[in-house]
């Protein structure tokens, strides 16, 4: 009998790490608020693949698209009017660092 409810125990300890590892590993470290602090600009990157950005009032609402490696599209038209802007990004613990033609734009993670 011990043998079975040490089976038991440790095949209940294995489901239970696995359940909590697979809900810890799933979130992308991405989505959520980044502000940049000089300018104030920020972005809400949303997990439909929306992105809201703002500065002081105003919004514009666009899609975005990542690629790999760390590559992502920011498409701002549905219709090709306004041309898709591509570029790099990175995030660094509560950093998120954007580069555009070799500029690097660094946005805190709002709390």
């Amino acid at each position: 009998m011990k043998i079975k409810t040490r089976l038991l125990f440790l095949f209940l300890l294995v489901s239970l790490l696995t359940v909590l590892l697979t809900g810890c590993g799933g979130k992308d470290p991405l989505l959520g608020k980044w502000e940049e602090p000089v300018s104030g600009v920020t972005m809400e990157f949303k997990k439909d693949g929306a992105l809201v950005m703002g500065l002081h009032g105003t919004r514009f609402d666009m899609t975005y698209e990542l690629q790999e490696p760390n590559v992502m599209i920011f498409k701002a038209s549905t219709d090709g009017t306004i041309p898709d802007q591509k570029l790099t990004y990175r995030i660094e613990v509560d950093t998120l660092v954007l580069t555009v033609d070799g500029v690097e734009t660094n946005f805190s993670r709002m709390k």
